[in-house]
């Protein structure tokens, strides 16, 4: 029961690091361009991890497998591109809700880009988690924003630097994957920056330390959460992204969801962790 609890802590700090995440990209989107932003989110992490991986030896930075690398990045790239884009435009706890839909896209991507046996039962969590987008969208009942689009997208970009990383765990550690990302996302996301660079002010340096603080303190608890518990234990506690990226929306922009995105997300969510448990005792966890 102790490590549930502990698991369980470090996902609440997960979910709150997230909305804090979204929240402090919402504010820079108003003065930067979105490049510049994932940009900063790159170099913040880059020092973050470079004393970590210097602990273990830079010689534990060799590696094989940088083609996976280069394909991870690329994912998470077009998946923080797409995010962001989104996050301008739509309630931040719209694209919370949505963001839920990354291992159904998982699901898919196991099943059929993968070829992995997928049985009867998670290819029905995955219609559910569909439709339950399908309520917050509301195709026909209201106009699909591009915006709307560009975050659904981003799931499955995200999806295919998940199933990227589940690759690359089997052969390097994760303080590694992440330090490759961070490098190769450097050069990737400054040479566009040059071209519409905003120049930060000293009033900007808070917001930016945030969002690049909170993106990597997301990743890292949870993946504190994860060690500590069976991810179908920890798994419910990350649903309170939602109200946290509800009640900052509310705080900060004045936004409100209606009854519909928390139906959709609730929908979404279930599936989620129906998929989550599977997975669990297919490896034999606890769940």
């Amino acid at each position: 029961m102790a490590a549930i609890w502990r698991g369980a802590f470090w996902m609440v700090l997960a979910a709150l690091s997230f909305a804090v995440l979204l929240a402090s990209v919402r504010l820079l989107s108003d003065k930067f361009p979105t490049i510049e932003i994932v940009f900063v989110r790159a170099l913040v992490g880059i020092f973050l991890i470079v004393p970590m991986v210097a602990r273990n030896g830079l010689s534990r930075l060799r590696t094989r497998r940088l083609p996976m690398h280069f394909a991870r990045t690329g994912f998470a790239f077009a998946a923080m591109l797409s995010m962001y884009y989104g996050l301008i435009h739509i309630p931040i706890g719209d694209v919370t809700a949505l963001s839920f839909l990354i291992p159904v896209f998982c699901t898919l991507a196991a099943g059929l880009v993968l070829r992995e046996e997928v049985d009867a039962a998670r290819w029905a969590a995955t219609v559910v988690g569909f439709l339950g987008a399908l309520v917050i969208v509301r195709p026909g009942m209201e106009s699909v924003s591009l915006p709307m689009l560009a975050v659904l997208l981003s799931c499955a970009f995200y999806a295919g630097a998940w199933t990227s990383v589940k690759f690359l765990t089997t052969t390097e550690p994760a303080s590694v994957i992440v330090f490759y990302m961070n490098l190769m996302m450097l050069p990737l996301t400054l040479i566009p920056s040059l071209f519409v660079w905003v120049a930060p002010g000293w009033e900007d340096l808070p917001a930016l330390l945030v969002m690049g603080l909170s993106g990597w303190t997301a990743h890292f608890c949870q993946a504190r959460a994860f060690a500590a518990a069976d991810a179908s234990a920890v798994m419910p506690f990350d649903f309170l992204r939602l109200p946290f990226t509800a009640g900052l929306g509310w705080l900060l922009f004045a936004e409100t969801l209606d009854v519909w995105t928390w139906i959709g997300a609730g929908a979404i969510f279930a599936s989620t962790y129906f998929i989550t448990v599977r997975e669990s005792r297919g490896r034999g966890g606890q769940g």
